[in-house]
């Protein structure tokens, strides 16, 4: 009967517990949710975006005064400043969606970065050549065999990805930066094939 009676109790106890725990739930706080960017936040990342856009317009003006006075070390600082800011870019680079390996080619083209500084692009329809706008006056301040180098430094990964994706006819065309459709005559560069080479117009510039 004792043990009966121990066990009567032990039994109780349990079934206490668990409308306990039914009831009034456990004394453990819920877990934080995940809460998304405040107003707030966003505001600031609009704000940081902007600067850094503003930084970037001041960095190719820079540039391109630098250029046009033939100051090489004002050039190189304006130059390294823009690298500074494409690695310190506060918006992440996004991927492209589109289906054509061409188009997202394009779509994800990294502006204003050495070796070449490209300010531009432009692409014709129903051809994978792509027309690449630069400060004529800063390609034309280094040396022949530095230019040709900066247009293979831009064309070669960019022929290698398309390639990889079943694209072996890109034609990378350098011209000096227009609002313009450009001409031939504008042509600084060309790469196409796998081999790259200086237009009279820019050998001589």
């Amino acid at each position: 009967m004792r043990w009966r009676h121990v066990v009567a109790i032990l039994v109780g106890c349990l079934i206490g517990a668990v409308i306990a725990a039914v009831v009034f739930g456990s004394d453990s706080p819920p877990a934080p949710k995940q809460a998304g960017p405040t107003a707030a936040q966003q505001l600031a990342d609009e704000q940081a975006a902007d600067r850094h856009d503003r930084d970037v317009a001041r960095a190719v003006t820079a540039m391109q005064r630098a250029a046009i006075r033939g100051d090489r070390v004002a050039l190189a600082r304006a130059q390294s400043n823009l690298e500074r800011l494409a690695e310190t870019d506060p918006t992440p680079a996004k991927r492209s969606t589109a289906s054509d390996p061409f188009q997202r080619a394009i779509e994800e083209f990294a502006f204003k970065r050495a070796p070449l500084f490209v300010l531009q692009v432009r692409t014709t329809d129903g051809s994978h050549r792509i027309t690449a706008g630069v400060d004529r006056s800063a390609f034309c301040l280094m040396t022949p065999v530095a230019r040709q180098a900066a247009v293979r430094g831009a064309y070669d990964p960019l022929d290698r990805r398309l390639r990889t994706d079943g694209v072996g006819n890109l034609r990378f065309v350098v011209v000096a930066l227009t609002q313009r459709e450009p001409t031939a005559k504008q042509e600084l560069a060309i790469a196409a094939s796998g081999t790259v080479r200086l237009t009279a117009r820019g050998r001589r510039c």
